[in-house]
Order: structure tokens, then sequence, then C-alpha cells
């Protein structure tokens, strides 16, 4: 319990002085962090199992060794980064919880003073002799006392209002208010003092997934008590880019921080904050998920073994396999009924959360520049939006939007169609920067046939993609506000149409890969000029043909009102040349497919190959 004389002499600026040096900690352990993967893992340590053509970098059993120690390392930096952050947030919201009570009592106090009475070393409040003479003596002095009894404060504030000494009332409204301003501060220490002990790391040097459970939950803990230091109904969740950039002008850097680290999935999903926060933020909830996953995947029963297992081999032949082949598969399949969807979600989330690390670890990487998760969600089939150079200082950015059977368990394919266009455009960009995002901020069809044909699922994520294009305009940097293309493939055109027709798409150029139709009749319609609407249908990509009937645009001028695509010529979008095959090989590398996008994405528009009509 606080006493009234240590609230009287304590500091609230102590504690945030302390926040002030975990949050500088913290820092020292990002930056260490970053330093650690961008430069020193990348460059000088590659992974051998990356697709990286530089020829410099250490490798063999040696290098293969001090590459693992190191990734520990990195992973170490980042839990102290987050877990200070924590410790930082909470000492912060201690100070202001501790200072509001502070204040307070020094309100108190003055009022005490002023009006001369004196305040004892428990916090009663004596007052002297005064008023009008009774029976011929003027009213006695004495002493208010405040009481936790609420039938016993009554009684003395109703007593201190009839009292003939006009101070007995004022001297009982100091004590209570002191006794108010001591139990808001003992409230307060009764809050925040087992989160704070509860922020301890393991005594191991290694950081494990329950390690990163255990930072949820911690977090969790902390938001509980946050109180009105950092609420979380404050964050302007959905609304416009412009909103949230202004909101968080206001707040301070330490409240920026504590945001960031107390609701990290809140901040990381916010268009129109810079992407270095968005990227920290989300990265946190990255591992947090992670450690989660792995917890609840190593908690599920074990698959029935085929093969004999340590201890096990009665039930097993000689060979080690097992002896009745119907048993082991009526267990399988009652283990496939009680474990297996929750199995394959985990392994399948797991699968793409490690995608997503190699992208963030692959700064330096054949020259990729250093990536962005401005985007994470793992509910359902996931999200995730993924930058390859920072689009706040980028002068040309593409964000691509994927299509059917798109989702969190098979990303890495979509990061790496991304990748390739960041190499090709590059080069076309003669010194000025370039960023790619693949955007996974929907939830895109699971099959071609049961689910693409509907257009739901577009129409649902228009919004998301309208805000995050807003976003990037509001959040760049550059002169030139930066110039921006869409790039779709399949139902992912689909998408950026509807964006167009319902809402407003904020970008400069719009790109088509084997579009099944965009809802709307000509290119005009895409919120764009026409010429800045271009269009590739490679040979064998059935998709145009068969999708017009459920997504294709309305032009009563073309065909006697057949459901238009962008591959028709009344549509009116420039047909780039496309040198690949089928469906999915437009991002092929090398391929001139990729390159007219990329000049596309440059603005380098006369260096586009036109389909011969």
């Amino acid at each position: 319990m606080v006493s009234f004389t240590t609230l009287r002499t304590v500091r609230p600026a102590d504690f945030e002085e302390a926040a002030d040096g975990y949050h500088a900690v913290s820092n020292a352990a990002g930056d260490a962090k970053d330093r650690l993967t961008d430069e020193i893992l990348a460059r000088a340590l590659p992974d051998p199992g990356s697709t990286t053509t530089d020829s410099e970098g250490l490798v063999g059993a040696a290098a293969a060794a001090a590459r693992r120690r190191l990734e520990r390392l990195a992973e170490s930096y980042h839990y102290t980064q987050v877990e200070c952050g924590l410790v930082r947030a909470a000492l912060n919201g201690f100070a202001t919880d501790l200072d509001a009570a502070k204040k307070k009592l020094d309100g108190a106090l003055d009022d005490a003073r002023i009006a001369g009475f004196t305040v004892e070393s428990d916090g009663s409040v004596a007052y002297p002799a005064a008023g009008a003479k009774v029976d011929g003596e003027v009213p006695d002095g004495g002493t208010a006392v405040a009481y936790d009894d609420p039938t016993a404060s009554a009684v003395a504030d109703q007593a201190a209002r009839f009292d003939p000494n006009p101070h007995r009332a004022a001297a009982q409204d100091c004590a209570n208010r002191i006794a108010s301003a001591v139990k808001e501060a003992t409230d307060a220490d009764s809050r925040w003092a087992p989160r704070l002990k509860a922020l301890r790391a393991q005594n191991d040097l290694i950081v494990s997934h329950a390690d990163w459970a255990d930072v949820h939950r911690d977090q969790r803990a902390v938001q509980k008590v946050a109180g009105e230091y950092l609420d979380k109904a404050d964050i302007p969740q959905g609304r416009p880019p412009a909103e949230v950039a202004r909101w968080w002008t206001t707040l301070t850097p330490e409240q920026q921080a504590d945001y960031t680290t107390l609701y990290p999935a809140s901040v990381g999903a916010l268009d129109g904050l810079p992407a270095d926060v968005r990227d920290e933020a989300n990265r946190a909830v990255l591992a947090q998920t992670k450690g989660t996953y792995e917890t609840e995947l190593a908690a599920l029963p074990p698959k029935p073994a085929l093969y004999a297992q340590p201890g096990a081999s009665e039930n097993y032949d000689s060979r080690g396999r097992a002896q009745n082949m119907d048993e082991w598969h009526k267990r399988m399949d009652a283990w496939r009924d009680a474990h297996g969807a929750k199995f394959d979600r985990l392994t399948g989330h797991l699968k793409g959360i490690e995608a997503i690390e190699d992208q963030l670890n692959a700064t330096g990487r054949e020259d990729l520049p250093q990536s962005y998760l401005l985007g994470f969600d793992a509910k359902q089939d996931g999200r995730a939006v993924i930058a390859t150079g920072n689009p706040d200082t980028a002068d040309h950015t593409a964000v691509y939007v994927p299509g059917t059977t798109a989702r969190l368990s098979n990303v890495e394919g979509d990061i790496d169609r991304m990748n390739n266009l960041w190499r090709a455009s590059a080069p076309m960009a003669e010194g000025e920067k370039v960023s790619t995002i693949m955007w996974l901020g929907y939830d895109a069809p699971d099959s071609v046939y049961k689910d693409a044909p509907f257009a739901h699922y577009a129409h649902d994520g228009a919004a998301s993609f309208a805000s995050f294009t807003q976003g990037l305009k509001e959040t760049n940097s550059t002169e030139s506000g930066g110039h921006h293309t869409a790039v779709g493939h399949s139902y992912g055109t689909t998408l950026i149409g509807a964006t167009a027709r319902m809402h407003d798409l904020q970008v400069d150029d719009v790109v088509f890969a084997g579009s099944p139709g965009v809802e709307v009749g000509h290119a005009s319609d895409m919120d764009v000029q026409a010429e800045h609407v271009w269009n590739q249908e490679a040979k064998g990509d059935f998709v145009p043909d068969i999708g017009r009937y459920s997504h294709g645009g309305e032009n009563m001028e073309y065909q006697g009102g057949v459901r238009i695509t962008p591959s028709d010529k009344a549509f009116g979008a420039h047909q780039m040349f496309t040198d690949t095959e089928g469906h999915s090989d437009y991002w092929e590398y090398g391929a001139e497919s990729l390159r007219n996008q990329a000049a596309v994405v440059i603005g380098n528009y006369d260096e586009v190959d036109h389909e011969s009509e």
C-alpha cells in the first residue's frame, strides 16, 4: 500500500526516466538486430538455401554454424526490443497514473497550506479554532480524518457541514482529497506492480517459441491496465489514412512507441502510418503468432507412427513397420478426425510465416533492398502485405494483388513475383528508388470452380485496397508524391476493378495480367486515363475467356452486350506483348512480359512493347 508520506515525496518523473532507459535499450536492440540481419547475415553469411547468385560471402560448414549462432543472436535482439518496449510502456503507464494521483494530492496540500491548516504525517488535517462564539466560546479547532468506510465518511462529512467552526468543512474536504489521492496511487501500484514483475525473461540463452507466446500474454496483460494512458479505443481504426496520419502526429514519441508495443496488430494495420512504424509493429505480431502456433503444434498428440519408435517395437515387424496396417489406418483416421484440421492450419500458416521471415531477412540478396511488413493477420486464410523497398521514399511503387487460391500458406510464390518485378524495374529507374508490394489484404477465393465465379470476395476487399493505395499517397515523402501502379493477376484484377468502381483507386497506372474481368466496360472507368491502363494475356491462358461471364464489364457497343474483359480491344487498354504461356508465368524472371510491366512501373511507356494488331 502506498502511504501518504511516500506519495508526498515520490517523483513520477523518476519512472518516466526509467522508461526512457528501457526505450534506449529497446532501440539499441532493434538497431543491432537490423544491422545483424541486413548487413552481416545477408551479405557476409548468405543463407545456403537461398537462390542468391552473389559470389561474395562465406560458405562451408563453419559459415553455416556461424550463421545459426547469429540468427539466434538476432532473435534475442528482437525479443529484447519487444520486451523492453513492454517494460517501457508499463513504466510510462504507471507514471501517468501516479502523476494524476500526485497532482490531486498536491492540490489538496496547497489548499490546506493557504487555509492555514496543518497536514499530519498520516494525512489527517488539523484546523484552528474559528467562527462565531457559541456559549461565549470560539468553536474549537480539531483534526479532520478521512474514512475508508462509506458510512463513517458520510457521518464525518455531515458533521463538518454543520460544525460552527467554518474551517472544519474545508479541512474535511482536504482530508478526503488526500485520502482519495493516496487510494488512487495505491490502486495504480496494485495494477502495475504485478505486470512489471511478470515482464521477466526465462533464465536461459535461447529465445523459444514459448518465449514469444509469453510475450503475447504479457502484452495482453499490460493492455488490461493501460487505462487512460493508452486507450485502444483512441486508435483510429477504419478511418481515412489522412486522419490516421494526423492522429499519429498528435502523439509524443513516447506514446507512439508505446502504442506500437502495446497494440502492434492495430498499429500495423493502419493505412497512413510510416512504413517503418508498421513494419516494427507487424514483425512483433509475426514473431508472437509464430511462437503461439509452434506452441499449439507441439501440444498436439503425435500421429500414430508407421515405423517403430524407441521402446515400442512389440507392435512392429522385423523391418520396423507396423504389423497391423488396418489398425494403423484406423488410428490415423481417428487422429485426422480429431486433430487434422488444426494440424493443417498450423503447419500451413507456419510455412507462410517462415516465407515472410525469409523475405524480411533477404536484404542484400541479389541486391534486394530492405523489406517492410506492412500488414499481417493469421486469422482464417491469413493476410500479408510485404514491400520490397520502402514505399515512403520510393519514386515508383507497384502494388500487386494476387488472385484465386492466394493465402498465407502459399505466400512465397507471390513474394517471389514482386521480387522479380523489383529486379526488373530497379535497373530501369536510373538511380530513382523503387518499391514493389505484395498485397494479400483480402480473402481471396479458395477454389477456381466453386468460389472464383462470385464477386463478393472482390467487393469485400475493395475498401481495404482503396484505403491502402490512399495510404501510400499519404506517406510518400518524395517531391512528386511518387508514381504508383496497381498490378493485378487473375481474380486480383477483379478486385482492382471493383475498387475503381466502388471507391477511389489512388494510382497512376493499372496493369492487368490474366484478367477474368474487372466489372467495368472501359479503361476510362478505372480512375485513371485510358492510356494508363495496360493488359497482358498469355497464350494458353483460358481465364479471360471463361471469366468474362462472371466478372466482365458491360459495354453495349461490343458484340451485342457480351461482357467485356481488358483483353478485348473495345475495352481500350494497351495490350502489352507477352512471351510467357499459361496463366501463372507473367512474372518469370527475364521474360519480356515482366520487362513490359517494369517499364510501366517506372513510367517508361515508350519502352513497352505492344502486341501486334
